[in-house]
């Protein structure tokens, strides 16, 4: 409803002021303005309802839209693969870098182990790893804040991005393509396939929780959409007007805003998404009737037949034994 209210309330100012017509006139927006009625808000309400009831059925295109997924256009093919190398090769040269990062900060390390005459560098990889910590916590190690710092926004960045294969052409697109590949996949379990069981088996309130997150990110998709049709809107009324040009900048600004916020609220639901999977797997399996697993490497095992299974395969999969005194489904 808000991003709604707000495309047609940046529409009835463009038209107040003669934006349509010509160069904007404040004084004639500051009297039509003025002079707005209990009717005309009605009319304002009933035009954001509507808007918001047109635009709702297009939630899912719009942020498909966002995520990357333009169609099998020549020109859109073409875009699609130049905005995909160009994040290739940002996560290529952000891996690169932490690398190189991470070489240097070992090397920094032990060569002050070895001035201070450390002669545990030859232990295991625990204890290696222990000491190089307890010596980055230290004031011995503050001079290597700035590489620390470096090692972080590298992996950050290596880490904002799904395997090269799956790389999308949008920020967005990346963020959700990487949690859907992770999601699950400690335990074998593919989170696009069991999403639709997972909305079945999980308790209400922990669905509650997915789609509080999920409305999170469909309206900062709606925001970001109606913010760039204003835009469109405002460009196309002011492109003769002059400076009155740069009112554009302010919901192209906003559409910024909003697709920065899709990006943190994509992170949000996927987060969410992680835990209903960690929580409630044991009732998918249930529900299901397949084995319970004894441990995680049987459960790896025993999802990767069930993942094929739900995908429409034939495998040979093992169910739960019934118990002695149990009736059978359909039986008097």
């Amino acid at each position: 409803m808000l991003p709604a209210l707000f495309l047609v309330l940046w529409s009835a100012a463009l038209a107040a002021a003669g934006a349509w017509t010509g160069a904007p006139d404040l004084a004639l927006f500051a009297d039509r303005f003025g002079r707005l009625d209990l009717v005309a808000f009605g009319w304002i309400l009933l035009a954001s309802l509507a808007t918001g009831l047109f635009v709702h059925p297009l939630q899912f295109g719009m942020t498909q839209l966002l995520e990357g997924y333009w169609g099998n256009h020549p020109l859109a093919r073409t875009l699609a693969r130049l905005r995909v190398e160009s994040y290739r090769a940002r996560r290529t040269t952000a891996v690169r870098m932490r690398n190189a990062v991470q070489r240097q900060l070992t090397t920094e390390v032990q060569a002050l182990l070895i001035a201070q005459g450390d002669d545990t560098l030859e232990g295991d990889q625990r204890t290696k790893a222990q000491i190089r910590l307890d010596l980055l916590n230290s004031e011995r190690g503050a001079h290597l804040v700035g590489l620390l710092t470096a090692e972080a926004a590298f992996d950050h960045i290596a880490r904002g991005f799904p395997d090269p294969s799956r790389i999308m052409p949008t920020r967005l697109g990346n963020a959700l393509r990487r949690e859907e590949d992770r999601a699950g996949r400690q335990y074998g379990i593919e989170a696009i396939r069991t999403a639709p069981h997972f909305s079945l088996v999980a308790p209400e309130r922990h669905v509650g929780y997915v789609d509080d997150t999920r409305q999170q990110l469909d309206t900062s998709v709606r925001l970001c959409v109606v913010s760039l049709l204003a835009a469109t809107e405002t460009f196309a009324c002011l492109a003769t007007d002059g400076w009155w040009l740069l009112i554009a900048l302010i919901p192209y600004a906003l559409a910024y805003l909003a697709y920065r916020a899709s990006i943190a609220a994509a992170d949000e639901y996927t987060t969410a998404v992680r835990t209903i999977i960690d929580l409630d797997r044991f009732a998918l399996y249930e529900s299901l009737n397949v084995e319970l697993p004894r441990n995680s490497d049987e459960e790896r095992k025993n999802n990767e037949k069930l993942m094929r299974l739900l995908a429409g395969e034939h495998v040979d999969l093992r169910y739960r034994e019934p118990d002695a005194d149990s009736t059978p489904p359909g039986s008097p």
